[in-house]
């Protein structure tokens, strides 16, 4: 299977610096732009998808209808629960600058937060079943930051922090087979 992981264009609280974790922010008109011109880059790369999917978060699935409108894909959106976005709990809603701080430190605890291995745990496990149901196919999956970091830091977390920037509407493409995760393309 060929996953690409996108994440979701810009909402109002990205362009304010808060934290949005779980909050259910739509996007913002930069955000609507972004996915747009995703859309319009991959059609004009002749990209094509079996499968869209999105986390379930509305700042990702519109940016997954967007990319599908562009691509000319008429299938519905697969949602997956699974790729929601880390809970922060405490943090969320609060400045990036004053969340980070504690989101950086490698396995950084509090009662209610999504630490780094339980999100590493979930998202790998997420991963692994789209496959199990989708088998060989090449989708497209729109989802968040820290979704796509927790596979990055699965597959290599000498190379692969939570501190790595991932822009809105980056792509990143995975290969995964019965055995074997890896990156393709960043």
């Amino acid at each position: 299977m060929i996953l690409a992981m996108v994440r979701h264009g810009q909402t109002s609280y990205n362009a304010d610096g808060l934290v949005q974790g779980r909050i259910n922010i739509p996007l913002n008109e930069t955000g609507k732009s972004q996915a747009k011109l995703l859309g319009e880059t991959l059609r004009a790369q002749n990209e094509s998808f079996d499968l869209i999917a999105a986390s379930p978060l509305s700042r990702a699935l519109e940016t997954a209808f967007i990319i599908s409108k562009q691509l000319k894909m008429n299938r519905p959106i697969y949602v997956d629960h699974q790729f929601v976005e880390r809970d922060f709990y405490h943090l969320d809603g609060t400045p990036v600058e004053t969340a980070m701080p504690f989101v950086r430190i490698e396995n950084y605890r509090f009662e209610g937060y999504e630490h780094d291995q339980m999100m590493i745990s979930r998202i790998s496990k997420a991963v692994k079943n789209l496959r199990k149901i989708h088998g060989d196919q090449k989708i497209l999956l729109v989802a968040h930051s820290h979704v796509i970091k927790a596979l990055l830091r699965y597959i290599d977390p000498s190379l692969y922090t939570f501190a790595d920037l991932i822009r809105h509407a980056d792509i990143v493409y995975f290969e995964i087979t019965d055995k074997t995760i890896k990156v393709l393309k960043k």
